[in-house]
């Protein structure tokens, strides 16, 4: 049985994600933050504003030598304190003082490589490259009993984002991502003003190639 469950596993990675040509299959773990912008306001490039912390775990399959096929999860806690300035209430008149949730994000991404031969040599230690593709997104009231910090349920969102991967041999690499994702609705916060929400999420990665 043992045997059986091992060559099923070497099966899917021969047919799963991949890197490189030489090294088809790319496993990347790593951590992050991520930010809210929406109408309680903006915590993008805000440093000062609460960490709000994620895991991420990346699979990627070379498909040929400008694009690769990503598949990526995260968890993480996902929130924003309303501004001092800032006066925000809910439509039942309650106010609203911050946003908090568990947000989960199961992401499929089609990822451009500029280290393909036409820009940068496709051997280069530096690889830069930009995403884009759609999300699935979970979020949760984890905290509070009322369950009123965050509309839960599932959302679709449009994702994308860029990267930059520095390869130290053909096994290992070290990865910075830049990603966002468009909620394809403006529900989660209770509020249905403007534009749809959005997340921002920074993350550093570990990859293995094999």
């Amino acid at each position: 049985m043992k045997t059986k469950i091992f060559s099923l596993l070497l099966l899917l990675c021969n047919f799963c994600f991949a890197q490189t040509s030489e090294k088809p299959n790319q496993l990347s773990l790593g951590s992050g933050r991520q930010s809210y912008n929406g109408d309680l306001g903006n915590s993008w490039f805000k440093p000062k504003e609460e960490y709000y912390g994620f895991g991420i775990l990346s699979y990627s399959r070379y498909l040929n030598r400008s694009f690769d096929a990503m598949l990526t999860i995260t968890h993480g806690d996902f929130g924003h304190c309303r501004e001092e300035d800032e006066s925000q209430f809910r439509p039942d008149g309650t106010e609203v003082l911050n946003m908090l949730s568990r947000l989960t994000v199961v992401n499929l991404t089609a990822k451009y490589k500029f280290a393909n031969g036409y820009f940068l040599k496709e051997t280069s230690k530096i690889s830069p490259y930009v995403f884009a593709g759609a999300g699935f997104n979970n979020l949760t009231d984890f905290w509070w009993k009322n369950k009123t910090r965050v509309n839960q349920g599932n959302y679709s969102s449009v994702n994308g984002g860029l990267g930059i991967q520095y390869q130290f041999n053909k096994k290992l690499s070290l990865t910075y991502t830049l990603a966002t994702g468009y909620f394809l609705s403006d529900a989660i916060d209770f509020r249905m003003e403007g534009n749809n929400d959005k997340y921002l999420q920074h993350a550093l990665l570990v990859g293995f190639n094999f």
